[in-house]
Formats: structure tokens, sequence, C-alpha cells
């Protein structure tokens, strides 16, 4: 059929809204990485939002003419519960350690977003190990950028690592399943 995807490579929303976060933690906090380099990273950035973009319309264009509907994504209680927990661990860690280290803010969102994502996985099978790989990766990256700020204390060192590092994950991971649905990877 034509334009039809490659076998299981869809590009679901849940890539579209990490991409969305990626490219702005990209944007956020590149600016240590001086005015010309910036510049080319967020426009590689910007790109690889892009392509995720066109994938999922190509995803969701495919699904309407095969009328093929996939099982709806379970935004349920646990879903919610997730997010919660997420929110209050995220804003009640940023008010405490803004006090002790301002520099170990970047460092803390990265690791409760990470952390978040650990949960998550177990909600969505088709994407369990992309979901738990993004969660274990940005983990790392948080946990890095805090032991970075609180022996540094050099905040663009941790916009670097916990900043730019989450957000090249985020955008990573969304743009190879992006890549799949355009057939330009294989599907696993």
């Amino acid at each position: 059929m034509r334009g039809a995807l490659p076998r299981e490579a869809p590009t679901y929303v849940g890539h579209v809204v990490g991409a969305s976060f990626g490219l702005v933690f990209v944007i956020v906090n590149s600016s240590p990485m001086g005015t010309a380099l910036r510049g080319i990273v967020c426009a590689l950035a910007g790109a690889a939002f892009a392509v995720v973009l066109a994938a999922f319309v190509r995803t969701v264009g495919a699904e309407r003419r095969s009328e093929a509907r996939g099982r709806p994504v379970g935004f349920d209680r646990r879903y919610w519960l997730i997010v919660a927990v997420e929110v209050v661990a995220l804003f009640g860690g940023l008010a405490v350690l803004t006090r002790i280290e301002p520099a170990a803010a970047l460092g803390w969102i990265a690791l409760v977003v990470g952390v978040h994502f650990i949960p998550l996985s177990r909600l969505w099978p088709e994407g369990r190990r992309q979901i738990l790989a993004i969660g274990v990766a940005m983990t790392v990256l948080g946990l890095a950028g805090l032991v970075l700020a609180f022996t540094t204390q050099d905040q663009p060192l941790v916009a670097l690592v916990s900043g730019v590092g989450s957000g090249t994950v985020l955008l990573g991971t969304a743009l190879t399943s992006a890549l799949r649905t355009w057939g330009i990877l294989s599907p696993t």
C-alpha cells in the first residue's frame, strides 16, 4: 500500500512530546557552548524535532488510510499518580536544593524526570525498552549534574551535562523512532 509505514514503525505522540522537551532542554541549556557552536547545535536539534513531527504526521495519515487504530494510549490513574509524584519531587527538591546549591537545580530536574520514566516504562509495553533507556540515561545525567554542582559549583558545566545531555537523549530516541517510520532505519 502506497504511504504505508514500515512494519511496526509508528511515531507516537509520546515521541513528539519527548522531542519537544528535548528541544527545549537543548535550546535553554546550550548557551555555555558559545554562539557559533550553540547555533549549530540548536539548528540540529530543531531539524531533529522537525523530522519527528513529520514522522508523527505520516503515522497519523497512514493509520487513517488503513483505518487501523492501535490501542489507545493509557493515561490512566497510574500515569497521573506517577506525574503527581514527579511534580511534588521536582518542586519540593528544587525548593530545598536551590537554597543549598543553585547549580544543582538542573541536575535535580534531569534526575527527577529520568526517574519518572522508569515506572512509566511499565505502562506502555510496546515502548518499554526505549522508555526505560531514556529513564536510565537521564537519571545518570541528572546524578552527574548533581555531583558536578556540589563539587565544582560550575553551573555552565551542569547545563551541558544534565541539560544538553538530557535533551540529546530525548531528541535522539525520538529521532531514532522517526527514522524507523521513514524506513531509514529498520524496525526493531
